[in-house]
């Protein structure tokens, strides 16, 4: 395990929040010492105007904020000992980056780990608007994480860094929060970055909180439709309930597209699903790394066991996004299918464009939520 520190936890109770006449839902919340909690949601969920009051910034609307055993609900920004990184970097333009780092909490503060884990040392005598968008983030998050805060506040960390450079940025940043053991609230609106960086993770949609708690168990299992499309899920399937079989303790559902009483796939019924009845109408949830390209042999039919299921497909097109490949097909009956492969997939499959496939869906990873019309 990762070594954590021994700093304040983090509690909200009933915290409200918001700018103008907005306001958010109360947030009960507790973050463990040396942990990351990520926050992730769409521009405008509230995302940012969460980490102002935190920090003091804002006025809380309702609630109280806890730092170990201080209460730091009416104390003001300067005596909180936070550490922020704004969505702007917001570094003093006339101040060279040396002086930006030594500013409060980096006087007489050892910044040499910092320097060398996020490479700023070739910059000290420059002036920001001398940096790249990129180097000045870097500058920012230095910056917050320097003179040991008991909290640190990010705003998109790595929004302005370069695609090619954000993976190693990422690995960095998510080393540094480790090693230093600081509590972290980290806000993004990208499920690769809450992945990866988070211990914790929240869903907030229109000052919401939707879900919370570990990082696996909430990206593997979204509460309704709104959140799964914040989690990233990329195959979103509007489906019916054709018919319920039990089998020992186990009940199958088969499932198809709506108003065509043709069966798409069976599976098993998640033991939440208890109310479902033949005739809903659900929302199918299916990652493109849970579905595997591979040669069509004739028949929509299981595989595997109950682990998973083939359907025909014809692929719609292909594009190459880093190390992997995104496969767009198009199943029979109008739904579209997305899948991620290594390139290997690829040569080994020798399938062109307008050409049938099979599609493997592993079934474990399929997971049925409620239709709300209107959600996300």
């Amino acid at each position: 395990p990762a070594p954590r520190g021994c700093g304040p936890a983090l509690q909200l109770q009933a915290r409200q929040w918001g700018v103008g006449s907005g306001r958010s839902a109360a947030v009960d919340l507790e973050l463990p010492a040396g942990r990351t909690f990520v926050l992730l949601g769409s521009n405008g969920a509230g995302k940012s105007a969460l980490l102002d009051t935190l920090a003091g910034f804002l006025p809380a609307r309702a609630g109280r904020v806890l730092l170990g055993r201080r209460d730091l609900t009416a104390l003001p920004p300067e005596q909180r000992r936070i550490g922020y990184m704004f969505q702007r970097d917001a570094l003093f333009p006339h101040w060279n980056i040396e002086r930006n780092l030594r500013f409060a909490r980096g006087a007489g503060t050892d910044l040499e780990g910092l320097l060398d884990a996020l490479e700023l040392r070739p910059w000290l005598a420059h002036e920001p608007d001398q940096l790249s968008g990129g180097q000045r983030q870097r500058v920012a998050l230095a910056r917050a994480l320097v003179g040991a805060p008991e909290l640190v506040l990010l705003d998109e960390p790595l929004s302005a860094i370069d695609p090619q450079a954000r993976p190693a940025l990422r690995r960095t940043l998510a080393r540094l929060l480790r090693e230093r053991g600081v509590s972290t609230v980290l806000v993004t609106h990208d499920a690769s970055d809450a992945r990866m960086l988070g211990d914790l993770v929240g869903v907030l949609d229109g000052g919401r909180l939707l879900q919370s708690g570990a990082v696996a168990t909430v990206f593997d299992n979204p509460c309704d439709l709104r959140a799964a499309r914040l989690l990233g899920f990329d195959n979103l399937w509007p489906l019916e309930v054709l018919g319920l079989a039990a089998a020992g303790a186990a009940t199958f559902v088969d499932l198809g597209p709506r108003d065509t009483r043709v069966r798409l796939l069976r599976c098993r019924a998640d033991p939440a699903a208890a109310a479902l009845r033949i005739g809903s109408r659900v929302m199918l949830a299916l990652r493109a790394e849970a579905i595997t390209p591979c040669a069509w042999h004739g028949s929509d039919a299981p595989a595997q066991g109950d682990a998973s299921w083939m359907l025909a497909a014809t692929l719609q097109a292909l594009r190459c996004e880093g190390p992997l490949w995104r496969w767009q097909c198009a199943l029979p009956c109008g739904l579209e299918a997305e899948a991620y492969t290594l390139p290997e997939a690829l040569r080994r499959l020798k399938v062109g464009v307008g050409e049938p496939l099979g599609l493997r869906l592993h079934l474990p990873d399929l997971r049925l939520l409620a239709d709300a019309p209107g959600a996300g």
